[in-house]
């Protein structure tokens, strides 16, 4: 003889709806973890396009020199050494941003080597350069390996090398003038690049 048990149909059907209510709560968490996974940037936490107040609100680095066009932040190490962070904008939209070396070498060559330090990384985060060059504008030193950094500084030798993503390109540059040596990277928005080129050479016109 077969029991029957009164509600066990109502206790199925609850189970029924517990399992697929936790189901569905799982799904739902992995895809927000997903999703928070998969969130690209830009820029460091920026995305080409946000505002002055944006980016304030986002950059956790010190800020220093700051105005409508640009915010400049100090105090980031990369590879070891200190960077100054800059980021510039047109109509109070991002557009760029940059790395700058801050510091000085008491021997000029080593810029070089910070040059290739930063090359092998975002070479490592980007892929194959889509252009690497070493332009020699004097051969003065160039049969002299331990006076290429004192070449780069007289404007006579330049490192460059650049990538792209979708939706940036990224140029690393070394090069010097006056005995002063510069290496600095920078990322520019690709999609806002052609409306950011007329809008300064607009005001490069208005100036003259």
């Amino acid at each position: 003889m077969l029991l029957k048990i009164k509600g066990g149909s109502r206790i199925v059907k609850r189970k029924n709806i517990i399992f697929l209510g936790l189901t569905l709560l799982v799904i739902f968490s992995f895809s927000l973890t997903t999703l928070a996974k998969e969130q690209v940037f830009d820029f460091r936490k920026t995305n080409w396009g946000m505002s002055v107040k944006q980016v304030k609100a986002i950059e956790d680095a010190k800020l220093g020199p700051a105005g409508d066009s640009e915010l400049g932040y100090s105090g980031i190490k990369i590879d070891g050494k200190d960077f100054i962070c800059v980021y510039f904008f047109l109509e109070d939209k991002l557009y760029r941003s940059a790395y700058g070396l801050l510091g000085e070498h008491s021997n000029d060559n080593l810029y070089i080597d910070d040059y290739e330090n930063l090359k092998e990384a975002l070479t490592k985060k980007y892929g194959k350069p889509r252009f690497d060059k070493v332009t020699w504008r004097n051969d003065l030193f160039k049969d002299s390996r331990q006076d290429w950094g004192t070449a780069i500084s007289m404007g006579h030798l330049e490192y460059f090398s650049s990538w792209e993503t979708s939706t940036t390109d990224i140029n690393l540059g070394l090069n010097g003038d006056n005995y002063e040596i510069s290496l600095n990277f920078g990322y520019y928005s690709r999609e806002l690049k052609e409306w950011a080129d007329k809008i300064i050479e607009e005001k490069t016109k208005s100036s003259l």
